[in-house]
């Protein structure tokens, strides 16, 4: 009696247990093969690399770490997008529900709300013209060594 096959129910049991029941991941299920290193003949250039100027920002006097994101002021400094932002803050006074937002190109926007609460541009605030945005990513291309 050594040799006594359990019942089918206590078997069951056993690979609930084990948690056994079928496909273990979708990708079994989907047959997908098994991920396997790839090597190809095919060289990889390496990329193109930034070396990152360190101008001081016209407005708060502290160093910009990132150009790709700062503008250029009227006299033709650098400056923080954060440090115009304040700026164009305290001159524009938004009231109560209203903010200031980048709207792209160098512009900036009063935001408000329509009477079904959506966003909508109350007024436009230049900052940059469309000369010293393309100058500007002119000057970040010519970086890339």
């Amino acid at each position: 009696m050594a040799n006594r096959r359990p019942s089918k129910q206590k078997d069951k049991k056993r690979k609930k247990k084990a948690g056994i029941n079928g496909f273990s991941t979708l990708n079994q299920v989907a047959g997908v093969p098994k991920p396997h290193e790839h090597r190809s003949s095919i060289p990889v250039d390496t990329p193109a690399s930034i070396r990152e100027p360190r101008p001081i920002c016209s407005f708060c006097g502290s160093e910009i770490e990132n150009i790709a994101s700062a503008f250029t002021a009227p006299d033709g400094s650098y400056v923080h997008f954060d440090c115009v932002l304040d700026r164009i803050r305290e001159s524009e006074h938004p009231g109560e529900g209203e903010s200031i937002s980048y709207i792209g190109s160098g512009n900036f926007a009063v935001i408000g709300k329509d009477e079904e609460g959506k966003p909508v541009i109350l007024r436009r605030v230049p900052f940059e013209s469309a000369e010293r945005v393309k100058a500007m990513k002119e000057y970040v291309a010519s970086l890339r060594s």
